[in-house]
């Protein structure tokens, strides 16, 4: 699993934190977690096909069972929440292991239906379609938006492995292996970094690389962040410098 991974290969220090998001971040750093992609929560094109009723296959069903990053639609009940995990055809009941952290996004977010990203497992019995029994154990919430959560599960899958972005100036800067692509509003409006050097400290994450006459320098930390202008909740914050230009916003991970 990408747990048992990490913990081969994330230094002791990392492990000794035992906090799942900070060694989940300094995985990617060092290809620990071998991952898929999560989708941004975008509306379906036309073309797309709508897979929610879709069976799982054996190989999700597996993966909905082990403790790595999970993607779903929560929902309310009175007191309780319930999810239907994106490959999932119908809701489970949604055990908040966070210390109350993830009711409190919730509340923030509106008090409805959101898209999530947490890390977490999927326990107890399940069906030949993944529909019976069971609940899913949240541990850390990743990443959230109450902005059409439906589309999120069926949005087609993105390549990065960190995105970090900001609202006041429009910004975003994408980490793809070894790469960094900083987009904005203002010229130049997009400049692609190669050879990135990375270095960490507790809980957090730098990125650093330089192209023509510009410095890039992205800083990853481990402390929540919610972006109000678009109504999303990230585990992360993140400060970028471009030369001597400085951005704030917030960062997601890939799955």
């Amino acid at each position: 699993s990408p747990k048992n991974i990490a913990a081969k290969k994330i230094s002791a220090r990392i492990i000794a934190t035992n906090n799942v998001a900070t060694a989940c971040l300094l995985a990617f750093l060092t290809s620990a977690c071998h991952r898929a992609a999560p989708p941004e929560p975008i509306a379906p094109t036309p073309q797309m096909s709508d897979t929610s009723n879709a069976t799982p296959t054996p190989a999700e069903l597996e993966a909905e069972s082990s403790l790595s990053i999970k993607r779903g639609i929560v929902t309310q009940n009175d007191k309780t929440f319930g999810i239907r995990l994106c490959s999932a055809n119908s809701e489970i009941p949604l055990g908040d292991q966070s210390e109350g952290a993830f009711a409190r996004v919730y509340a923030d977010l509106g008090n409805k239906p959101m898209y999530i990203e947490a890390y977490g497992e999927r326990v107890g019995a399940t069906g030949a379609n993944g529909d019976s029994g069971g609940n899913f154990a949240l541990e850390e919430l990743l990443y959230a938006t109450s902005v059409n959560p439906a589309n999120a599960c069926t949005a087609p899958a993105s390549t990065f492995e960190l995105l970090a972005r900001g609202s006041e100036p429009s910004w975003s800067v994408e980490v793809s292996h070894d790469t960094m692509l900083l987009r904005q509003n203002d010229a130049p409006t997009e400049i692609k970094f190669t050879g990135v050097d990375t270095s960490d400290t507790e809980g957090s994450v730098t990125y650093r690389a330089g192209v023509d006459q510009h410095v890039l320098e992205l800083m990853v930390t481990l402390r929540p962040c919610h972006d109000e202008v678009l109504g999303e909740f990230f585990a992360y914050t993140a400060t970028a410098k471009l030369d001597k230009q400085i951005f704030n916003g917030c960062a997601r991970v890939g799955e």
